[in-house]
């Protein structure tokens, strides 16, 4: 099952949140992600957060529609969007897109890009995307399908990432290591269909770019 999560980051156009939207069997909004919601006319299965960031009278909008909303105290030791992660791990959910999870609050990108490791260890398929950018992460294996000429960046995520193997990139790798502080895998580019990046050991940050 696929679940989406609205956040309270970056918004961009209703054809984008239609796009990924599309085929998801359940989609939370984490507080201001609601405001994208109402606006785009798109009706959310769960609304949680501590509401410090939506709009009032879109909170009550939903409320009279009967769509279930949980709140939880602004003093938490959990963001909003951890709060939602944790819900859709814990049903059962075996894909998590996470879109409005970048922009100006580099603090938020990188707690965000930290859930994805959440993700990895639960067995949970993730991704956090916005209009440029797909982010994931991996321990084994990823293909990339119809993105030639876009860029893709390999970063390490744990200390060392060893037997790093990939097929269809510019820069080939061959059994490579990538050291954490060390990244040297910024900005290659797909040649070809299909791109794969491979691990043996550790954790790679794996983002797929255009301009």
């Amino acid at each position: 099952m696929k679940g989406v999560i609205i956040s309270n980051g970056k918004v961009a156009d209703k054809s984008f949140y239609d796009e990924h939207m599309k085929d998801a069997d359940f989609i939370i909004c984490c507080d201001g992600g609601a405001n994208v919601a109402y606006k785009y006319g798109f009706v959310p299965n769960l609304i949680i957060g501590d509401f410090d960031s939506v709009d009032k009278k879109v909170l009550e909008y939903f409320k009279t529609n009967g769509i279930q909303i949980i709140e939880f105290p602004c003093e938490k030791d959990k963001t909003d969007t951890q709060i939602a992660i944790e819900y859709l791990a814990e049903n059962g959910f075996d894909e998590v897109v996470m879109l409005s999870c970048t922009g100006k609050r580099l603090d938020h990108v990188l707690a965000n890009i930290s859930l994805l490791y959440y993700l990895l260890e639960h067995d949970i398929k993730g991704a956090i995307v916005d209009e440029n950018n797909i982010i994931m992460m991996t321990r084994n294996k990823i293909k990339i399908h119809g993105k030639k000429g876009h860029l893709l960046s390999l970063l390490p995520y744990t200390q060392t990432v060893s037997g790093i193997c990939t097929k269809g990139l510019y820069y080939p790798l061959e059994d490579g290591m990538m050291e954490f502080g060390n990244p040297y895998g910024v900005s290659n580019v797909i040649i070809e269909d299909e791109a794969i990046v491979e691990v043996k050991d550790g954790v790679l940050l794996v983002i797929l770019s255009s301009d």
